[in-house]
């Protein structure tokens, strides 16, 4: 299989961590802000919100990049699903998936940050120690 294929499929699947990674991310936020009117710390709820907004980042990155890998990978065979997904991104916005650039080290990289920070937040909000 190219390395491009590979590479797509993977990104294409990992996207789907940010999902639960977002609700998780959401509900810390919430419980955060109820905290903060309550004279919580206002600076937990600035740091649950980057652990939302990256939870929603570690989508778009693995989106984007599994778009631009199977774009360039799209003579070598891809998996039938990813094929017409890109069709029908490149149908939405050509313009749009020919200037991705794939970047597959951050995309790995922003849903292990997200996670980290909301394991923080959590251990702050629940008073747990791990």
């Amino acid at each position: 299989m190219d390395s491009a294929v590979a590479g797509a499929v993977v990104h294409a699947r990992l996207r789907w961590v940010g999902a639960p990674l977002l609700l998780t991310g959401v509900g810390l936020l919430g419980k955060t802000v109820y905290d903060a009117f309550f004279l919580g710390p206002l600076w937990l709820a600035a740091v649950a919100a980057l652990g939302a907004g990256l939870a929603l980042a570690s989508f778009g990155a693995n989106h984007d990049t599994a778009m631009g890998l199977a774009y360039q990978a799209r003579e070598a065979g891809l998996p039938l699903d990813l094929k017409d997904e890109l069709d029908a991104e490149i149908e939405r916005d050509r313009d749009g998936v020919l200037a991705l650039r794939p970047t597959p080290t951050i995309a790995k990289v922003i849903p292990l940050i997200a996670a980290g920070i909301q394991i923080f937040v959590f251990t702050r909000v629940f008073g747990l120690s791990l």
